[in-house]
């Protein structure tokens, strides 16, 4: 007999071990409090946990406003057991809990890209690591403030500069204290980053640093967990910081959305990398459409067809009628759509990583109705996802 459940507290240990085998890690225990212990899911067969994975329930910005979605993460399948199908029902049964919850979008950081594409999740979307020297920041300006170092205690401050930065933005996590003081204060096995505020003259906070120091063979390096401020002249009081570790460090990795243009501001270009952000899976078409807090760009109908081998109740063809950004979402018989493409692609559309006309243009989005694609194009207008979080 194959069984989804909840863990229990007495088992725990078993997550626990599959977890450290799985992934060779070991987070702080003490993170795994009750409420912790209670995203936690199991595949059983016969009585024994084969599978398993973590859910948790968030808010993620989305643009001009917010969305419920569900994070996976910590799945795992014991070696003797793998190639059965047992990821992938785990991982169903995880879908259909989410979206009885009110998850709209299910997220994940793969273990392998190709295993969940098949699966119906899809990119949403890519960041710049940038690895800049401290000769490279020497040339921006320090002005008159003051930097304090930042403990649980001036979460709420973090918070404000955090979700003010980032306004506008898809993906980034609405994070509450505990995500704050445990997922963002701290690293995975417990230790303190290393996290300061730049205020400015009158005292308010303007920018923040969380980071760590990293021991290298080539050289120490300062690594940001975030890198945050509210305009060009909090964000330069950040490089000012992480220059005056020119005697201690030989780079700093700097993560930036993809269209900040860092390289720009820096005498000589900084090595930099793209790295993918999370998957996502759509769990719900209509509800995801009728919550989703498009641009506010008038009125406007259009139909779009959507295909979903893997969820077949996703599938159909929808009527989005739109009001200055909110839409009302009839499901419609067969019949003619104005354009047409899987939830994988919908998703991406949502997410800002894929525009509509690029979409179109690659052949991701058949756009039969050109007046019908340029709607949906100003109707999600809107800045690059980025988000600063791992789960």
């Amino acid at each position: 007999m194959i069984d989804y459940r909840v863990l229990s507290p007495a088992e725990f240990e078993q997550f626990w071990a599959l977890d450290s085998y799985a992934f060779a890690r070991q987070y702080h225990r003490g993170r795994y409090t009750p409420a912790v212990i209670a995203q936690l899911r199991g595949l059983f067969v016969d009585g024994e946990l084969v599978a398993q994975l973590q859910i948790m329930p968030f808010q993620m910005q989305a643009g001009y406003g917010e969305l419920a979605v569900g994070a996976i993460g910590s799945v795992a399948t014991w070696p003797q057991h793998r190639r059965r199908g047992y990821a992938e029902q785990l991982l169903r049964h995880a879908c259909a809990e989410l979206r009885e919850r009110g998850a709209v979008l299910a997220l994940l950081y793969p273990f392998r890209h190709t295993f969940y594409q098949r699966l119906g999740w899809a990119l949403a979307g890519e960041r710049r690591q940038v690895q800049a020297s401290p000769d490279h920041l020497q040339s921006f300006a320090a002005a008159p403030g003051t930097y304090v170092a930042a403990t649980a205690a001036h979460i709420a401050e973090l918070d404000t500069i955090y979700r003010g930065a980032l306004r506008g933005r898809y993906g980034p996590l609405v994070r509450d204290h505990d995500w704050w003081q445990v997922d963002v204060l701290h690293t995975w096995s417990g230790d303190r980053y290393h996290a300061f505020i730049w205020r400015d003259e009158q005292g308010r906070g303007r920018s923040y640093l969380i980071y760590r120091l990293e021991r290298n063979e080539q050289g120490d390096r300062l690594v940001c967990r975030d890198i945050v401020a509210l305009d060009p002249v909090a964000r330069a009081q950040l490089f000012v910081f992480i220059a005056r570790h020119a005697d201690q460090i030989v780079a700093a990795e700097i993560p930036t959305p993809i269209d900040a243009p860092l390289n720009a501001l820096l005498p000589a270009p900084a090595p930099t990398s793209v790295v993918p952000l999370f998957m996502q899976r759509v769990l719900d078409t209509a509800r995801l459409l009728s919550d989703y807090p498009f641009a506010p760009v008038g009125n406007g109908r259009l139909t779009i067809q959507i295909s979903d081998d893997w969820l077949p109740d996703n599938a159909g063809r929808y009527q989005i009628a739109l009001d200055n950004g909110r839409a009302e979402v009839t499901r419609l018989g067969a019949g003619e759509a104005d354009l047409a493409c899987t939830s994988a692609t919908l998703s991406q559309l949502l997410s800002r990583y894929l525009r509509p006309r690029t979409a179109a243009a690659f052949g991701l989005l058949a756009a039969p109705n050109r007046q019908a694609l340029t709607l949906l194009e100003q109707a999600l207008d809107g800045l690059p996802p980025f988000c600063g979080d791992y789960w």
